[in-house]
């Protein structure tokens, strides 16, 4: 369990995860930058305790989730996956409980009652992409670009993105991101409203601790009743979606022609 955060300036270590306390702002900064930030179990366990922990806390008002390095995040670590492809050993137990890893991952974001904040420093893919529409707020650096290769791995939408996005860009550009793998820059994501806001490289990082170190001192319980009030009326919704989408994911790992697209993707980013 981690420390209890009546200090400035913490800092904790998960595999592969750095939490830091700065006075009221929680950072959970993403610390695997040789595999660009893809999430394991260990990282998702992580997660999910610092967000327990900054839950109950009353010195934290507001959390960051950042990335190390040139990466935010390169999404789920298909490593141990891929070897299973041919692993004659593995059952369907051993696919289930990876997604059930990652559905109450999706649940604890969506029962998270204070504020919580991407700041990319580099690119997204995968569910470190769907994710960012159940953020209270994303920034950016211009250099950012998002990529959700759902259907070149032969899988399907997560994070709720199959309701989030639709709503936030319009059913023809979630179609275009979510199921033919179009890749989308910073500047373009901000204009379908998937980010807050992009900033030049050069200054991003500067400006975007600036504010959230600023936003963490504004009054807290006045922004967890404000997020319950915007948020509430969908949380039973969003988690109905994150278990259907979860299912549908069941089936895809199960499925030949998802193995065969998972083998064919990572052929070929090898030879790379």
């Amino acid at each position: 369990m981690m420390a209890t955060p009546n200090q400035e300036n913490q800092t904790v270590q998960y595999p592969g995860l750095n939490v830091k306390i700065e006075e009221k702002l929680m950072v959970l900064q993403l610390n695997a930058p040789k595999r660009k930030n893809a999430l394991t179990p260990s990282m998702y366990a992580g997660i999910t305790s610092a967000l327990q922990e900054a839950e109950k806390s009353p010195h934290i008002s507001i959390v960051a989730i950042t990335g190390t390095g040139d990466f935010y995040s390169s999404g789920n670590d298909f490593g141990v996956l891929l070897g299973k492809v041919s692993d004659l050993s593995s059952t369907e137990a051993d696919a289930q409980k990876g997604l059930t890893m990652v559905q109450n991952f999706v649940d604890t974001l969506i029962d998270f009652p204070k504020p919580i904040v991407a700041v990319l420093n580099g690119p997204a893919v995968g569910i470190a992409v769907t994710t960012l529409a159940l953020m209270d707020a994303v920034y950016a650096s211009e250099k950012v670009w998002l990529h959700t290769p759902f259907t070149q791995l032969g899988l399907c939408p997560e994070g709720c993105s199959s309701l989030t996005f639709p709503r936030i860009m319009g059913s023809l550009k979630a179609s275009e991101v979510l199921l033919f793998g179009q890749k989308m820059t910073a500047v373009e994501a901000e204009k379908t409203g998937l980010i807050t806001k992009v900033f030049p490289a050069a200054e991003a990082e500067a400006i975007i601790w600036s504010k959230l170190k600023e936003i963490s001192q504004l009054p807290s319980k006045s922004m967890i009743h404000g997020k319950q009030l915007c948020r509430n009326i969908d949380r039973e919704l969003l988690h109905k979606v994150n278990a259907a989408e979860c299912a549908k994911l069941a089936e895809c790992q199960n499925s030949e022609e998802t193995m065969e697209a998972m083998l064919r993707w990572f052929t070929r980013r090898s030879k790379l």
